[in-house]
């Protein structure tokens, strides 16, 4: 279903137009659409292969191909829809608040000052405690406080107890105590002679977390708007502009849809005209696209002077053109790429004659005869 002609003919009377990279794989323009397909998807140019099928197939093929698209990315956009009943614009809003709440939320800081307050509290009553019992001396300010209050005692004992009570069986017992006064006096400087290098201090308790990890926690949380802003930036640019004509009704997409395959089902003058006014009614879109690129297949077109053959670059502009509208439109599961791989495969298979109208034609025939009462 392809025009037998060479590729320097689609360049020159059905709009083809390779880009400068696209023309150095070709090795001359004397070549066969086929083999200039062949070529393309040899270096993996997809979408390239499908702007160059889009000149080459005839226009009631092609328009018949795009329609095929057009039901491809609309199953898969309602697919997609089915699974949470959500818009593409409804569900970035939506992950817009879930983003605004999670940069937000600072329940996680909250909860680190508040174990960081409480650590902090628990290590000052420790402390206080330790005060108290002066145990934050090291072991050589402990051993001079014991020496001095051992020579305190010492001194008291030696203040209270007269020299004529040592002679006496009580004496006895003072006498012992002082010689052991003297004898834990006598091993205490022993210890501190082998104290004369003593140890640092202990460290503060290990358990106590570091207050970075708040200021750490912070920073993470402020590192991830400029991502997360790009990225949201990036789903709606360009931004919307003010004076745009409106969106065209559902209904108005729909009817320019059936207007096209109206016209595939019955390719006349009078159908590509009512194809011609519901693609005006669409106002844009790839519906719209699509039924004018009907329109632009017909045999002839009205003007004002009469009747006027059809501009053969035409029906391959807008068909490419529904083809890259489809490509863009938003939702489903398939991204860009991937819907001109699908794009392609359709078109081989209406190409090589594999996909047909037929069963299309016989739905509507019915529907025709249901809607003028033959059958009940």
């Amino acid at each position: 279903m392809l025009w037998k002609e060479s590729l320097e003919s689609l360049c020159r009377t059905r709009g083809y137009e390779p880009t400068d990279e696209v023309q150095t794989f070709f090795p001359t323009n004397a070549i066969t659409p086929e083999l200039a397909l062949v070529i393309l998807l040899t270096h993996n140019r997809v979408e390239d292969a499908v702007n160059l099928l889009a000149s080459a197939i005839m226009p009631r093929v092609g328009v018949w191909w795009a329609y095929r698209c057009m039901e491809m990315v609309q199953k898969d956009i309602a697919q997609d829809f089915a699974k949470d009943g959500l818009t593409p614009k409804e569900r970035r809003a939506k992950e817009h608040r879930e983003l605004v709440a999670k940069l937000t939320d600072t329940s996680d800081i909250d909860a680190m000052i508040a174990e960081q307050h409480e650590a902090e509290a628990k290590l000052v009553k420790e402390l206080t405690e330790k005060a108290r019992k002066r145990e934050y001396l090291n072991p050589l300010e402990r051993v001079q406080l014991k020496m001095q209050w051992a020579k305190k005692m010492q001194a008291l004992m030696q203040r209270e107890i007269p020299e004529s009570a040592l002679k006496k069986p009580m004496g006895a017992i003072a006498q012992a105590a002082q010689e052991r006064a003297e004898k834990v006096i006598a091993n205490f400087r022993q210890y501190v002679e082998s104290l004369k290098n003593p140890p640092p201090p202990p460290d503060l308790p290990a358990d106590i977390p570091p207050t970075s990890r708040i200021f750490d926690a912070v920073r993470a949380k402020c590192a991830a708007i400029k991502p997360a802003v790009e990225k949201e930036m990036a789903k709606v640019f360009p931004l919307k502009m003010h004076g745009l004509p409106p969106m065209p009704s559902k209904e108005k997409q729909a009817a320019a849809k059936d207007a096209a395959l109206r016209w595939i089902l019955v390719p006349s003058d009078d159908n590509g005209q009512l194809a011609c006014q519901a693609a005006i009614a669409a106002k844009a879109g790839p519906e719209s696209m699509l039924a004018y690129a009907a329109f632009w297949s017909s045999t002839n077109m009205k003007t004002e002077t009469g009747m006027a053959p059809a501009n053969p670059a035409l029906p391959p502009m807008g068909i490419g053109k529904t083809l890259f509208q489809l490509a863009m439109l938003e939702g489903g599961d398939m991204d860009y790429d991937e819907r001109y791989r699908q794009f392609l495969r359709l078109g081989i298979e209406c190409a090589d004659g594999t996909s047909t109208w037929d069963a299309e034609r016989a739905a509507f025939l019915l529907k025709e005869a249901q809607a003028q009462g033959r059958y009940m």
